[in-house]
């Protein structure tokens, strides 16, 4: 099976790291690159056959849209007359089926896809989603490239993909936020740097294998440690008080808000 990239970026390479992992030949990835070294790149770096435009798509291939959204429509343009029945999948964020379909040449075997940042280490969550049945061999194929960074979850309508660009999408940002908070709190009450790092990290790490399995009961949790009058207690108190829960449930919004506008845009 081949497949094409259209934009040899973070996300393409994320994948192509992936896929070198479960054993995918790069002789079978073709990827289409304006920049011309990034194209050296990466030819030397993942053993790729790479070009400014595609010039031909093989049938029954996958073709993977990975440019950035204000570049998918001129992309769209140069591939519409190419295609026949490959599958394509959007992993552009914000921009609808139906523009891609249209952009396309009304082309609508068409899925998208919300991977996040953790793709680069393989630990990504990428939703995805599909207007129409997929066989069990399209389905199959889908699965085991976007599984080669992370885990997959396929959501009912496109509509949701919106509320996953604001969850999981923008997600690993508002992560590293909390970490450089804790780090910040710990230097200011005496700790080094380096201890208030490993201390953090260790922390959030830990704590989230720990909800794991424990993801229905998140409010026991947190009052297995909140012993009366202790110390954990003072510090959700203060959480209470500034509304931490409401702080962030607004910044998720706003981020959703701000997909949906991309999108209608």
């Amino acid at each position: 099976m081949k497949i094409y990239f259209m934009g040899g970026g973070n996300m393409t390479q994320a994948i192509l790291k992936g896929l070198i992992s479960q054993k995918f030949s790069m002789s079978n990835v073709h990827i289409a690159e304006i920049n011309s070294t990034h194209r050296k790149d990466l030819e030397l770096n993942y053993k790729v056959k790479t070009n400014e435009n595609f010039k031909a798509l093989e049938d029954n291939a996958i073709l993977i849209l990975a440019v950035k959204p204000d570049q998918l429509q001129v992309a769209c343009n140069n591939l519409k007359n190419l295609l026949t029945n490959q599958l394509v999948i959007s992993i552009v964020a914000g921009i609808k089926i139906k523009n891609i379909t249209s952009w396309l040449g009304d082309y609508n075997n068409i899925i998208r896809a919300m991977p996040n940042l953790c793709a680069k280490i393989q630990k990504s969550i990428t939703a995805l989603y599909s207007p129409k049945s997929l066989s069990s061999e399209q389905y199959a194929i889908v699965e085991n490239t976007l599984q080669s960074i992370g885990k997959t979850l396929w959501v009912s309508n496109e509509s949701k993909l919106d509320a996953v660009t604001a969850l999981s999408g923008s997600g690993p940002a508002y992560i590293f936020y909390i970490i450089n908070a804790l780090i910040k709190a710990g230097q200011d009450i005496g700790l080094s740097l380096k201890e208030a790092q490993d201390l953090s990290y260790a922390t959030i790490s830990g704590a989230s294998l720990f909800a794991k399995d424990n993801l229905n009961d998140l409010e026991r949790l947190i009052q297995d440690v909140s012993s009366k009058g202790g110390t954990t207690e003072q510090a959700i108190d203060i959480f209470e008080q500034k509304k931490l829960n409401e702080i962030i449930k607004e910044a998720v919004i706003a981020a959703y808000k701000r997909s949906k506008k991309i999108g209608g845009e």
